[in-house]
């Protein structure tokens, strides 16, 4: 009775330390510095993006800490980090393989697949910004020898190499064989994940009939994360996942068995990841640091070489391929971003608790630091209050978690509901692992053996699954896929971008590039057309120094016109002419208006 009372007692500090620091959440201010003169909806509030990270720091690690030395205190738990870092020893036996759970595995498969053709992958409605994040710059890579020095993306390389293989692959040039692509893409993500859930319950120490109840259950969940809406795929689990899920199945591999596949396989995960991604790679190489870290600590000289050599190998063969000029190309993009991002498209997280009836995203916000929280809480008192892990299973928790920490910063940067719900993946997945875990243990204690009938309990399972995934409608209209893939482009279209563009031809069809001023990007796809310099998103361009660089290209690029204006999209709903401030002060002085319809204006050079 009284260690009830000394968890409820530690229970309120560690809430009323969340209430508090959330209390005067607004308080935690930092001045902004915006040398570079960016304009974004934080700039123009006169708002330092990095307040964000500083108070999600304060409300993780506060709360943190005091569940920490107050259990350590109430409980008398010893604390030994020495047995955290113990020499790897060679025990190549796994609980659980892929041939224990085979059949599970493929009835899983079966739910992805239903999935998949349950999902209408035919509805012909184009997004202004995000299709054109991945038509313009493939566009571009076709039609000039760059890659970064062609498209300078706010996500990095996907968003030229993804439509290429989709172009390459269905032998179209289309949007719908981007769109079937990236669900193919999806149903990769659902497979990937599934191994990832057969690694993290390696971690249990059910037996192992229990164990195969909790693979089941989580990989339901877990396929259930990710979803097939395109272009905009912000569901839980999102494509750009499966890059740091495969990372942990490589990492579980080397940690329980230091096998030589793993160690090329995590450097050629973390090396490949920021070439597509940047946020991603960010942090994978934030994890590789990591664990370079821990083999310099456990003195495992000759893996921790390895893994460094195969890594700068990699990043050497890359500069030997593509050049000089392309690779810092790379990574001047990849600085710039990491750099400017925030500035440039962030939005700040609202106050937990006290915005949830002020603010749209607020319950998403303040629901969103409490799953990180208590994720951290429960991965805490695994790693250093309970003896029935190993080490090995500490190590890749205390990996796993750091991972969750770190990734919710596109949650601080982009802070509106859909971002924050992609970057609660992992939280989520740690919480639901723990909690069925012991829901399945008490079941296991209790001896319960309500899963013998395992024909009857299989046949419930696949019917309650299928009635609730499966759609008829929209299995019918996958029938036409193939002719979806080959759909004429203009029919993605609606009314006023058809009458543009047919105009517009007239002054761009002999025009050998096109200066796009505006965040409609897919217009030079749709008129077939590269953009003059490698700026085709301009937005993300804001300030001194890359406006002064757009103005540059203005200057020796030969053009005639800037197509200057459209009504279709305006992120944060700040125009390109507000944030595009210098170039858009060049254009006026040294352009005029030759063109103005519903919304859309080009501009002629003046001579």
């Amino acid at each position: 009775m009284l260690n009830i009372y000394k968890k409820l007692f530690v229970f309120l500090i560690v809430a009323i330390s969340f209430i508090l620091i959330s209390f005067i959440w607004n308080e935690i201010s930092l001045p902004l510095k915006n040398t570079n003169l960016t304009v974004g909806f934080l700039t123009v509030q006169n708002y330092n993006p990095f307040n964000d990270t500083i108070r999600y720091v304060l409300i993780i690690s506060i709360p943190l800490c005091l569940y920490f030395f107050l259990s350590k205190f109430f409980f008398k738990k010893k604390i030994s980090i020495s047995k955290l870092l113990v020499k790897f020893d060679n025990n190549k036996k796994l609980k659980i393989n892929f041939y224990d759970i085979k059949y599970i595995f493929f009835l899983i498969i079966f739910f992805i697949i239903l999935q998949f053709l349950s999902h209408d992958h035919t509805h012909a409605k184009l997004d202004y910004l995000h299709d054109g994040d991945y038509l313009t710059p493939a566009y571009n890579f076709l039609s000039s020898p760059g890659i970064w020095s062609s498209a300078f993306s706010s996500h990095g390389g996907s968003d030229i190499f993804y439509a290429i293989i989709a172009w390459e692959l269905f032998n179209l040039q289309t949007i719908g064989s981007v769109r079937v692509f990236m669900a193919i893409f999806i149903v990769f993500l659902k497979v990937v994940s599934i191994f990832f859930i057969l690694k993290l319950i390696n971690l249990s120490d059910l037996n192992k009939d229990f164990k195969k109840i909790l693979f089941f259950l989580l990989s339901l969940v877990i396929i259930s994360f990710s979803s097939f809406d395109l272009p905009m795929n912000y569901s839980i689990l999102s494509y750009r996942d499966i890059y740091y899920l495969l990372f942990f199945i490589f990492l579980f591999d080397f940690i329980y068995f230091r096998s030589d596949s793993s160690i090329f396989l995590i450097s050629f995960i973390s090396f490949l990841t920021p070439l597509l991604h940047i946020d991603t790679g960010i942090y994978l190489n934030t994890l590789l640091l990591g664990l370079i870290i821990y083999l310099f600590i456990l003195k495992e000289f000759n893996n921790l070489l390895k893994i460094l050599f195969i890594y700068l190998c990699l990043w050497t063969i890359l500069f030997l391929l593509v050049g000089k000029n392309e690779f810092f190309s790379f990574f001047d993009h990849f600085i710039y971003m990491a750099k400017h991002v925030d500035l440039v498209h962030g939005l700040e997280y609202p106050q937990p608790l006290f915005s949830i009836e002020k603010n749209e995203h607020g319950f998403r916000a303040t629901k969103g630091l409490i799953i990180q929280l208590l994720a951290c809480i429960i991965v805490l008192r695994e790693v250093f209050f309970k003896e029935n892990r190993s080490s090995k299973d500490k190590i890749f928790l205390i990996f796993l978690i750091f991972m969750s920490i770190i990734a919710y910063k596109n949650a601080l940067g982009r802070s509106d509901a859909q971002h924050i719900r992609m970057s609660s993946d992992l939280p989520l997945i740690i919480l639901l692992f723990f909690t069925l875990e012991k829901l399945l243990k008490y079941l296991q204690n209790k001896q319960l053996t309500f899963y013998k009938n395992k024909k009857l309990l299989t046949f419930f399972v696949i019917t309650i699954f299928s009635l609730n995934t499966f759609n008829s409608n929209n299995f019918k209209k996958n029938q036409s896929l193939i002719s979806f893939i080959k759909k004429n482009e203009i029919h993605f279209l609606d009314e006023d971008s058809k009458k543009f563009l047919k105009e517009a031809f007239v002054f761009f069809n002999n025009e050998k590039c096109i200066f796009n001023f505006t965040t409609d990007i897919s217009i030079p796809y749709f008129l077939k057309k590269k953009t003059c310099n490698k700026y085709f998103s301009p937005w993300l361009i804001s300030g001194i120094v890359l406006e002064n660089s757009y103005i540059r290209d203005l200057k020796k690029i030969e053009h005639n016109y800037v197509l200057y204006n459209s009504p279709k999209y305006s992120p944060d709903n700040i125009s390109t002419k507000e944030r595009l401030k210098f170039i858009n002060k060049f254009l006026i002085k040294n352009y005029k208006k030759i063109y103005s319809s519903n919304g859309f204006e080009i501009l002629e050079k003046l001579n």
